[in-house]
């Protein structure tokens, strides 16, 4: 109930929205065939370094991992 009445309360978001997706897409096609690509590329650059760092982390974060966990472990 309480999604409904925000989403009925505000139909100038849900307009302006879809507006503006598709002006930008008509009214500027090249800038359109430039921002779908970067879209998925924008993901890889954000999360790339994440995930290097939790399937190969760095030395220093084993080391500190180790250090914190063997005392637990004993």
């Amino acid at each position: 109930a309480m999604a409904f009445e925000q989403s009925s309360s505000g139909p100038a978001l849900q307009e302006m929205i879809p507006g503006t997706i598709s002006s930008g897409l008509v009214l500027k096609p090249s800038s359109s065939t430039s921002y779908v690509p970067p879209s998925r590329n924008d993901w890889d650059l954000l999360f790339q370094p994440l995930f290097d760092e939790l399937l190969n982390p760095p030395p220093s974060v084993d080391n500190q991992a180790a250090e914190v966990v063997a005392p637990i472990a004993e």
